[in-house]
């Protein structure tokens, strides 16, 4: 914890997250005169930043556009002003050297968080702007020109201040959904937040049975019967529901108000082979094996508890395979292209990876300065636009960061001319 004398700064942002950093840093950069601070009400800063994509740290895509976003807004116009060579490039005046894979997804070299903190924290050392940990705002007002803003450690005042505390998400590293509060005590209304990029509990006998089990899967959202979305990869079944990324990318769109009215999953166990080359094929299973019963009918083919369970599923006898009557081949083909599971709730803030809801984009200036209060911004998990895994978050988060930094400094320094 830094403790200071002074608390009049030109700029202060509030959390030391990847937006608060990048902020803090585009700010310096566009005016080194600027005294400008930190508020972080953790006792270091970055934590989430380091528990990102597995710890590595997927920093941004190559294939960032408006797809892979959702939200109450179109980001496609933001989007095209921090795309994600220049927020390499950014990276690379830090020191960092990055590698993209062939699905676009982009990490430091090391294949560590770390690295990436590191690199923004030395640039801030640097810089001289100071970050103040333990410091938790309670609350912000304005006053003419300047923001008083009371924390835990005093108050502090500033000409410009950047809310990029993050959302809900994660609050073991700090998630508090502190902005959105701000937005509240100046009287302005915010699409209600919700768990994003998060596992999802279904209502089904099956769930305890299938614990720890992983499978290779297409699964679609529906509506009814109206299909939604589509995502294809791992499927993790846990005691309470489903997981994997391919759950997760599907969770952003439960969201309050603008989801499903009658919100269902189906999975497809075997994506890659049609509905009636696969009832062929369970057909002529039954005479290859050595054992003549229903659990050995899965050896080879699929994991033993989960093709029981999809078994029960088709309400299929437990007998022998040979000893079933005719149609029951389509009949388990059928369950196993759409194993449909129903009463999808996203699971709550602990699990989430970002934050779905918040200030909408109408609310602030293309350069995140909020209309209601000029000399205020938001970025970030505080506005309503949740990405999808593969770097979608960090992107928005680094990239609009930069942008109301490099705006905030711009305004400062024509009101000193």
């Amino acid at each position: 914890m830094i403790t200071l004398k002074n608390t009049n700064y030109d700029i202060i942002t509030v959390g030391a997250g990847a937006a608060g950093l990048a902020a803090a840093i585009s700010a310096k950069r566009n005016n080194r005169d600027l005294k400008i601070a930190i508020l972080e009400a953790q006792s270091k800063a970055g934590k989430k930043i380091l528990v990102t994509g597995n710890g590595r740290c997927n920093l941004t895509n190559t294939n960032v556009s408006k797809e892979f976003y959702h939200g109450s807004f179109d980001v496609s116009k933001i989007l095209n002003r921090f795309s994600a060579e220049k927020l390499i490039n950014f990276f690379s005046t830090l020191g960092l050297v990055c590698d993209t894979e062939t699905n676009g997804l982009v990490y430091p070299h090391s294949r560590q968080a770390s690295a990436v903190l590191d690199v923004l924290l030395m640039e801030i050392k640097r810089l001289k702007i100071e970050i103040i940990c333990d410091c938790k705002v309670e609350l912000i007002r304005k006053k003419g020109e300047f923001f008083n803003i009371k924390t835990s450690n005093g108050e502090y005042t500033a000409k410009k201040a950047v809310m990029s505390c993050g959302g809900k998400a994660f609050p073991t590293a700090g998630g508090t959904g502190l902005g959105l509060d701000v937005i509240k005590n100046l009287g302005h209304k915010i699409t209600p937040l919700f768990p994003a990029l998060c596992p999802i509990q279904v209502k089904s006998d099956f769930m305890k049975s299938l614990k720890g089990i992983r499978a290779k899967a297409a699964v679609t959202l529906y509506d009814g019967e109206k299909a939604i979305k589509s995502e294809i990869g791992e499927v993790q079944f846990t005691d309470y529901g489903l997981s994997g990324i391919c759950i997760m990318q599907l969770s952003g769109l439960l969201a309050p108000g603008r989801s499903p009215k009658h919100p269902a999953v189906e999975l497809d166990l075997f994506p890659a082979v049609p509905e009636t080359e696969l009832a062929a094929l369970f057909a002529a299973r039954a005479p290859l094996l050595a054992e003549d019963t229903a659990a050995a009918f899965w050896l080879g083919l699929l994991h033993g508890k989960l093709g029981r369970a999809l078994w029960a599923a088709a309400a299929l006898p437990d007998t022998a395979p040979h000893a079933l009557p005719a149609g029951s081949w389509q009949k388990l083909a059928r369950t196993a292209k759409h194993w449909r599971f129903e009463g999808l709730t996203p699971c709550g803030w602990r699990q989430a990876q970002t934050t779905g809801g918040g200030l909408a984009l109408t609310e602030v200036e293309p350069t995140f300065q909020f209309k209601g209060c000029p000399g205020l911004y938001f970025v970030g998990e505080t506005l309503d636009c949740a990405g999808s895994c593969g770097g979608f978050n960090l992107h928005w988060a680094f990239g609009s960061g930069l942008a109301a930094g490099r705006d905030a400094a711009k305004h400062l320094c024509n009101r000193k001319r």
